[in-house]
């Protein structure tokens, strides 16, 4: 069946085009009969307005972008739930695009959303620098920015995300306050968070006056794939557990790592907490009925999303440009959960 159009809908009520148009746009320049009659007319007769068309009008499309290393990972995936929640009540569409923390990938798909006219952005961005100044550009010209997460690069944007440091130095210390001093910190090569979580991890073994052993800091390039970052791992591990001073604890600063770690410590062979205590990174589901339960930090994810695209909002549907410069760094709150594993 044809749609029927604003054309249409001229011709057979014997008014112009124009007032047509300003009717259905409930304009005040028609008077409210005319606009009643206009409007029951075109419900009666299906007709949908092109929304898409007037947004185009007004330089809007009501597409909101997020680039995020991976969907698959449980944190980013519960920030995209946060967002959908929020967003499933207005008539904004959400593209989302994964960078696999690759810098060329992520400016790509920069690229790709200004060309499609991206009212906003949402992004836990690599740290590259052409990325970052890619980002300062499409914010210099209007398109409101926000980095969740990753928040310490050196744009004047909305940013959400943790204290990193704190939490990281929380989770040291309740592992040094179980007696363990020999705690080995994995974590990726990423400069986001990576560089606040180690910095918290090596200022809590300062302040309990513990020596720093490089040996027992492991950075991982994440992005290589999960087989052989699983390889490194159990390679990192064996070596460690049998040298002369084996570590009594681990400390995974991510979810990605914290599972990996879990696989590679048990296809060697090495019991948690029996022979090593873990406490780390983890919003996936379960952790409390891992064997045996997992200490885990974490992280308000659905918050992160949901406040992000309530910025994102508020800074769309208001003309006030005050608001657009207001940028504030929003830390949240995560909560460092004891169980088994750390004992």
């Amino acid at each position: 069946m044809k749609k029927i159009t604003i054309k249409d809908i001229a011709k057979a009520m014997g008014y112009s085009i124009g007032t047509i148009s300003k009717a259905l746009s409930n304009s005040h320049e028609i008077s409210p009969v005319t606009k009643v009659e206009i409007q029951k007319f075109a419900n009666e007769h299906g007709y949908q307005s092109n929304q898409y068309a007037k947004l185009l009008r007004k330089g809007r499309t009501n597409i909101i972008g997020m680039i995020v290393p991976s969907i698959g990972n449980p944190f980013f995936s519960q920030i995209l739930e946060g967002i959908e929640r929020e967003m499933s009540e207005t008539t904004y569409n959400l593209i989302i695009m994964q960078s696999a923390d690759d810098p060329k990938l992520e400016l790509k798909h920069l690229e790709m959303l200004s060309k499609k006219g991206a009212d906003a952005v949402v992004i836990a961005a690599t740290g590259n620098h052409l990325s970052l100044r890619y980002l300062q550009r499409l914010k210099d010209e209007g398109t409101p920015i926000v980095l969740i997460d990753r928040t310490n690069y050196a744009i004047n944007t909305y940013k959400i995300g943790i204290d990193n440091f704190k939490v990281v130095y929380q989770g040291i210390s309740q592992l040094v306050n179980r007696g363990k001093r020999k705690i080995l910190f994995i974590s990726n090569l990423s400069p986001g968070t990576s560089m606040e979580r180690r910095r918290g991890y090596i200022q809590c073994l300062r302040d309990f006056d513990i020596a720093y052993n490089s040996d027992y800091l492991l950075s991982i390039a994440t992005n290589s794939g999960r087989m052989e970052v699983l390889e490194q791992l159990k390679n990192k591990l064996i070596h460690l557990v049998n040298s002369s001073s084996p570590p009594e604890a681990i400390f995974t600063a991510s979810d990605q790592l914290t599972y990996l770690t879990l696989e590679a410590l048990h296809a060697i062979g090495i019991a948690v907490p029996d022979h090593l205590a873990l406490i780390g990174f983890a919003n996936f589901q379960y952790t409390n009925i891992f064997q045996p339960s997992l200490s885990s930090i974490v992280q308000p994810s659905h918050e992160i999303g949901s406040q992000a695209f309530a910025i994102l909002s508020k800074i769309l549907d208001s003309s006030d440009n005050e608001i657009l410069a207001a940028y504030q760094n929003i830390e949240l709150q995560a909560s460092i959960l004891t169980r088994k594993s750390s004992e």
